[in-house]
């Protein structure tokens, strides 16, 4: 085993790669294990009084479904034999009250698992919710979302079957067996005897349809996932859109027919196992009466036993084998449910790449010195499985042996220095790697070598939290909830004042717009509201970015979107509220290199030139070939 690959001190994780790069459900069986066990009833412990009530119940409801078939024997041998009418009207009563006790039983019963178990399904879901939150940006570029919805809502669903259902339904079996055995003995030993003789023939197709049944599981859960993902894609509105552009709907319909015919087929195939093995285990579970039906009448005709004894061990009978033969499926549903409950623990045992230390120190206030050195990055590509690691958990010790590929770097030995409050503009050809430097400011990704400080700190010993709770930004990609307008605004403040929101907006040039929206602020906006242009959009995106007041701003082709007009609106706010901010603009425009304090020319990842735009223009470098070809044409004009 190799060592662990680090990065300034901390293991990169490499767990991702058992979800990504191959198919769980070709992979080894998951197994009954004491330690899956404890982890899924972890779970239960928050609700162990509520659990222990439950079981208290279903004791009692156990006990007192031995009581009519006890109250048969004497009916048939007491009271019709014995032609007592007085009798056989009481046993009758009795009989009636026990069924409304029992009934009244059940209700309580499944009151309470249904609270206990939504409340475990909400934890489950919340803890996965807020797990996945913490994942490194790597994560959400790696996988799709509609994956990871499905995880989240089907899966987590999946399990909440188990603990709703499966739990008080093993529980309940057992204590029918324990009770209805003790009945059984106490009415005749030797019916008994026969009675149990076949019950390990219930076990030995179970434990066989059991291995089958449960990759079938994982199988559909996995081809659930790849159809949602699918659906997610293609009838997004970017996706119906390319879809009809590039005339592909016959083809995008005929590989959505494809893979929910094979879900068709998984469910189909689950069903008859199901239905094979129920059947298996309904002959035996009609063969036991036969046998002590022969043999108890056997022992009636040779006086040995009454008749009442032999119909009410019969009637006691099903109280033993219905839920020895759930007991038997219910194995086989437990088995199943870890392929779901391996899904769900297989994101939980992800570590993001990206971590605080245990040390990591707080950042309260920041004077906004940023500075580089010597940093090589390289975006992770898709990575192989090394090895087979039969679903170990993925912690830093398991990552070893894993040798991940790399793309090309996208950062070569960059060094530079923004001092508080100075305006540094990002110039150079798509691919340079400006964005990737507004991606390692904020610590969505660690560099693989070098160091990024702000006032002094490496970023790796920072706080993330704190780290950006100092940071603007400004996205290619402008991106608003489905939510109203305040709402959208107040996501990056959300003490913040109208009098701060109508500041905001103003000065990114918006609330005129806003306000003659139909219902101004409360308009709701997103992928099912209000249709904005992309220049609206930026521009709230901007707004937003303003409201949270942070000490670094970074803006990432923010004009890109805007007219000539918006555009000369915007930069004259910006100019006075970059003030004493530190910002990093990636530039486009020639008014944003203009106002620049310094100039970064990026080409290749690599730091090529740095200076004032008057500096570079002199210097027969690429800065000044960009210029001339994207900018001389405008200064011609003028």
């Amino acid at each position: 085993m190799g060592a662990s690959r680090t990065v300034g001190g901390l293991p990169r994780t490499y767990g991702l790669q058992r979800h990504f790069s191959r198919d769980r459900g070709n992979g080894p069986t998951p197994q009954i294990t004491r330690a899956r066990v404890r982890r899924v009833l972890r779970y239960f412990r928050p609700y162990r009084w509520q659990w222990a009530t439950i079981i208290a119940t279903i004791a009692v409801t156990a006990g007192l479904s031995q009581v009519n078939p006890l109250l048969t024997r004497h009916l048939i041998d007491d009271a019709m034999l014995g032609e007592d009418k007085r009798l056989l009207v009481q046993l009758a009563s009795a009989m009636v009250g026990v069924a409304v006790v029992l009934g009244l039983l059940g209700v309580v019963q499944h009151t309470l698992a249904a609270k206990a178990g939504q409340s475990m399904i909400h934890d489950v879901r919340s803890e996965l919710y807020q797990h996945l939150q913490r994942m490194s940006l790597r994560f959400y570029t790696s996988s799709r979302s509609g994956e990871i919805v499905s995880r989240i809502n089907n899966d987590v669903n999946a399990v909440q079957g188990v603990a709703t259902g499966t739990v008080t339904q093993i529980a309940n079996n057992l204590c029918m067996v324990v009770a209805t055995s003790a009945a059984l003995l106490y009415l005749s030993p030797a019916l008994t005897l026969v009675a149990v003789a076949i019950v390990p023939f219930f076990y030995i197709p179970s434990k066989i349809v059991g291995r089958i049944s449960q990759r079938l599981a994982t199988l559909t859960m996995e081809a659930q996932a790849s159809m949602q993902s699918f659906m997610h894609e293609r009838l997004h509105v970017g996706g119906v859109l390319l879809t009809k552009i590039c005339g592909r709907g016959p083809d995008d319909a005929g590989i959505f027919g494809e893979r929910s015919r094979r879900l068709v087929d998984l469910h189909v195939r689950s069903t008859i196992v199901g239905r094979w093995l129920f059947m298996v285990l309904s002959i035996f579970a009609v063969l036991g009466p036969a046998l002590v039906y022969w043999y108890g009448g056997l022992q009636v005709i040779e006086g040995l036993l009454t008749a009442g004894t032999v119909i009410a061990v019969a009637a006691l009978m099903t109280n033993l084998y219905r839920p020895l033969l759930q007991l038997a499926t219910v194995y086989v549903d437990i088995q199943a449910s870890l392929g779901v409950f391996e899904r769900i623990f297989e994101y939980l045992d992800m570590l993001p790449e990206v971590r605080d230390r245990e040390d990591a120190t707080p950042l309260p206030t920041t004077g906004g010195e940023i500075r580089f050195s010597g940093v090589n990055f390289a975006y992770p590509s898709p990575m192989l499985m090394a090895s087979d690691r039969d679903g170990r958990e993925e912690t830093e010790e398991a990552a070893d042996g894993f040798e991940p590929e790399r793309e090309a770097f996208s950062l070569q030995d960059v060094s530079f220095r923004i001092a508080p409050g100075e305006q540094v503009a990002l110039v150079g050809p798509s691919g340079a790697g400006k964005t990737t430097i507004t991606y390692l400011v904020p610590r969505f990704y660690d560099p693989d070598e070098g160091t990024i400080t702000l006032d002094g700190h490496d970023l790796r010993d920072l706080r993330q939290d704190d780290l950006r709770q100092h940071i603007g930004m400004v996205t290619q990609e402008t991106f608003l909830f489905h939510a109203s307008v305040i709402e959208n605004l107040r996501y990056a403040k959300p003490d913040a004042t109208e009098e701060e929101i109508v500041a905001a907006t103003r000065a990114a040039n918006i609330h005129d717009f806003i306000a003659e929206l139909p219902e101004g602020y409360d308009t709701v906006v997103g992928e099912r509201g209000f249709r904005l242009s992309g220049g609206e959009k930026q521009r709230l995106s901007i707004a937003r970015a303003l409201l949270k007041d942070p000490a670094i701003l970074v803006l990432d082709e923010a004009t890109s979107s805007l007219d000539s007009t918006s555009e000369h609106l915007i930069q004259e706010a910006l100019e006075t509220l970059l003030r004493g901010r530190t910002a990093i603009i990636i530039a486009h425009r020639l008014s944003t290199v203009l106002g620049a304090d310094k100039i970064l020319v990026m080409e290749k990842g690599r730091l090529v030139q740095v200076g004032s735009h008057e500096g570079l223009v002199e210097e027969d470098g690429l800065y000044s070939q960009l210029f001339t070809r994207q900018f001389g044409r405008v200064l011609d004009l003028t």
